[in-house]
C-alpha cells in the first residue's frame, strides 16, 4: 500500500517557521549579495559604473498557471524564469530576486517547500540569489510575485525605442511551441475529467503526452535565454533594440515598432515553427503561422540589428532573421508563403481579455 505523504499545515509552524524551513534551502552563490534573507532588507553590492535594472511580476492560480498538470516546482521553476527573461530582454544580467507569496489554506509546507525546489533550482542554473520576499494568506489559490534585481553598464542597456530604418528582425529559436503545449495539456486535463473511467484514459493521455514532449516541456519549463545575451557579446553584437517574446510575436513585435516610431515586414517563410509545432497544430486544426503569430510565452528573443550584422547572426545556431523595419509608421505587415503582402495586428495574449 502506497504511504501517504506528510502533509504538515502552515498554521502549525506559522509564518515565521516556514520562512526559516525556506531559508535553510537557499543556495546563496552571487558574490554580490551582501545581506540575504534574515533582516529587514536585503543588502547588494552595486557593480561599479553599472546600472540597476528592476522588473516585477505576479502569477496568479487559474490565470498564469493550473496545478492540474503543471507541478508546484515548475511553477516554482517558471515564476523564476519568466521575470529572468525580463531583464536578458534590456541585455542586463540578473542579480538577485525575492520572492513574495499569497498561499490560500489548500497548501501545506510541503507544497511550498516543493515550489521553492524549482525556485531554487532557477535561481542555481541561472546564478541568482534569492534575498527576500513575504508571505501572506490568500482567498485566490496561490499567488506568487517576483521581483528580480539586475546590473548592467549604462551603454550596453537595450531599450524597444532604439530601432532604426533597415534594421534587420531576429528571433531565437522556434515560435508557437508554448502556445500548443497548454492546448495539450489543457485537452488531456478534460479529457481526463470527462472520461466515465478515468483510469482507461491515462494510456491515451500518457502517448499524447509522450508525442508532444517539446512542446509540453516549453509551456511548463521555459528557459530564458542567457545563451543568446553571451553569443551577443561575444561576437561584440549590439542590437538597436529588444523584448522577450512573452505575449506572442506580432503582440511584443508592435512593442517595438510603436516605441521606435516605425513599420515593419516580416516574412512568413522565415519564421521559425518546430515540427512538433506543425503537428500539433494539425491537430488541433490551427494554423502554425497564427500560433507562432499570436501564441505566448516563448521567452525567446526578439531584436533588431544593423544590416552590416548580418552575416554574425546566420553564423549562430538557432537565430533567425525573420524581416525587417520599415519607415511606414506603425504599419504591420506580412509577406505571405504565396506571395503578397498583407496586414497583421497584435492579437496576442492579453491577461484581461483571456480573463
Amino acid at each position: 500500500m502506497k504511504k501517504e505523504k506528510k502533509r504538515t499545515s502552515i498554521s502549525s509552524i506559522g509564518e515565521f517557521g516556514l520562512i526559516e524551513r525556506l531559508q535553510k534551502k537557499i543556495i546563496q552563490n552571487n558574490p554580490q549579495t551582501i545581506q540575504g534573507i534574515g533582516d529587514d532588507s536585503a543588502v547588494i553590492k552595486s557593480p561599479k559604473d553599472q546600472e540597476i535594472l528592476i522588473s516585477t511580476d505576479v502569477l496568479f492560480e487559474g490565470i498564469h498557471f493550473d496545478t492540474t498538470y503543471m507541478s508546484l516546482s515548475h511553477i516554482g521553476y517558471k515564476s523564476v524564469i519568466v521575470n529572468l527573461s525580463d531583464l536578458y530582454a534590456m541585455n542586463a544580467m540578473p542579480s538577485q530576486i525575492t520572492i513574495s507569496l499569497g498561499i490560500s489554506s489548500k497548501y501545506c509546507v510541503e507544497d511550498i517547500e516543493s515550489l521553492y525546489e524549482g525556485i531554487n533550482r532557477a535561481a542555481k542554473n541561472y546564478k541568482v540569489n534569492v534575498v527576500g520576499g513575504d508571505i501572506s494568506g490568500s482567498y485566490a489559490g496561490l499567488v506568487i510575485n517576483v521581483t528580480v534585481v539586475g546590473f548592467q553598464k549604462k551603454n550596453q542597456i537595450l531599450y524597444r525605442n532604439g530601432a532604426k530604418k533597415g534594421d534587420l528582425i531576429v528571433v531565437s529559436g522556434d515560435l508557437g511551441s508554448s502556445f500548443l503545449g497548454l492546448k495539450i495539456l489543457q485537452r488531456e486535463k478534460e479529457v481526463l475529467t470527462e472520461h466515465k473511467i478515468p483510469k482507461l484514459a491515462i494510456n491515451e493521455i500518457e502517448h499524447k503526452l509522450g508525442e508532444y514532449k517539446y512542446l509540453i516541456q516549453r509551456q511548463v519549463k521555459p528557459e530564458a535565454k542567457r545563451e543568446v545575451i553571451n553569443y551577443l557579446k561575444e561576437k561584440n553584437i549590439k542590437p538597436t533594440s529588444m523584448i522577450d517574446v512573452s505575449d506572442g510575436l506580432c503582440s511584443d513585435l508592435n512593442h517595438i515598432s510603436k516605441a521606435s516610431g516605425l513599420g515593419y515586414n516580416i516574412m512568413e517563410s522565415k519564421i521559425p515553427i518546430h515540427q512538433q509545432t506543425k503537428n500539433a497544430s494539425l491537430d488541433f486544426n490551427i494554423d502554425p503561422i497564427a500560433a507562432a503569430l499570436y501564441g505566448g510565452e516563448d521567452y525567446e528573443l526578439l531584436f533588431t540589428i544593423p544590416p552590416q550584422q548580418k552575416k554574425l547572426i546566420n553564423q549562430a545556431d538557432g537565430l533567425s532573421i525573420i524581416g525587417k523595419l520599415t519607415d511606414f509608421k506603425y504599419k504591420q505587415t506580412i509577406t505571405k508563403l504565396q506571395g503578397g503582402v498583407v496586414s497583421i495586428n497584435s492579437q496576442g495574449w492579453d491577461h484581461f481579455k483571456n480573463t
